[in-house]
């Protein structure tokens, strides 16, 4: 599937700021599932723009701006190919072991994803009694959030932490995707937070332009996760909005595979990466600051086409 994606971030003040910094993670992140095409960031007013590749190998950008202005925008906009239309088949050839650093960052705790007695409680029953059994173990801690935790918009914030949303059992997919990953490495399974966007099944359907908005309304999904070798995922149908979250877990049978929690189903061609880190703090579509004296407003918006 090729989709075209504009990505709009505006930041607006109420007086003059001196100095705006922007650090982001807008991509372009190609890996064995996906491929950008054309990727091209526009920044106005005119600003300073370094880029570079993080820790995590993500694509950032360092975006300063060093003389008065009443507003900040970013436009991201590319062209990508996904790859992935059948999550569920292993890997071509031998998948190479993690690394003791990716080890170190995916199985221990990590400021957004921390230790919990109920996370080890939840997860334990389902402990693979091999390493194989991985895959299917995170097929059933992701069903287990998506059927015991509701989707609620404008409840949890970006902060939100995981035994807050253990008590509220409530929250969207940044929070179900930090409970997932608490699961995983609660029992030995390396997992890691993915940033991006998805198709949804009725943007899918239309094959024309659609917008992923943040105040849409969302729908309350009734799909369940396939068993192995169904074929290709289906389009998600919740949690299209200025940008999605789910995670990847490792197993020695398929290396990094996509898990979305939010609509209990295996990333696909459906899904677009932008960036991988711990936990959503390491890949925020964007954070920053600016120098001066002045309220700010924030707007998003993602603007999506598939093409043929």
């Amino acid at each position: 599937m090729r989709v075209a994606i504009a990505h709009t971030t505006r930041l607006e003040y109420s007086a003059d700021v001196v100095e705006g910094v922007m650090d982001t993670r807008l991509g372009p992140f190609s890996d064995a599932d996906q491929r950008w095409e054309r990727h091209e960031l526009r920044v106005s007013p005119t600003a300073s723009v370094r880029r570079y590749e993080d820790g995590f190998e993500n694509t950032a950008h360092l975006i300063t701006i060093a003389r008065p202005h009443r507003f900040f925008e970013v436009v991201a906009l590319g062209e990508v190919q996904t790859l992935l239309d059948d999550p569920f088949r292993p890997p071509v050839g031998p998948i190479p072991p993690l690394q003791p650093a990716d080890l170190a960052d995916y199985l221990a705790p990590s400021a957004m994803v921390r230790r919990a007695a109920e996370l080890d409680a939840l997860a334990a029953p389902h402990r693979a009694s091999t390493a194989e059994g991985g895959f299917d173990v995170v097929g059933a801690l992701m069903n287990l959030v998506y059927t015991q935790f509701s989707y609620q918009q404008h409840v949890t914030t970006v902060a939100t932490t995981v035994p807050d949303v253990l008590a509220s059992r409530t929250g969207v997919c940044q929070d179900f995707a930090h409970v997932l990953i608490g699961l995983c490495r609660s029992v030995d399974i390396p997992a890691r937070y993915v940033s991006g966007y998805i198709v949804s099944e009725l943007q899918t359907q239309s094959q024309s332009q659609f917008q992923l908005s943040g105040a849409q309304s969302q729908s309350q999904s009734q799909s369940h996760v396939q068993p192995p070798g169904a074929g290709a995922s289906p389009a998600p149908r919740r949690g299209a909005g200025a940008s999605h979250a789910w995670v990847e877990a490792w197993t020695p049978t398929h290396g990094w595979r996509g898990f979305d929690p939010t609509n209990n189903l295996l990333a696909s061609e459906h899904h677009i990466k932008m960036g991988v880190g711990r936990d959503y703090g390491d890949v925020p579509p964007t954070r920053g600051t600016f120098r001066g004296i002045a309220d700010e407003h924030l707007t998003v918006e993602v603007v999506a086409r598939v093409l043929g």
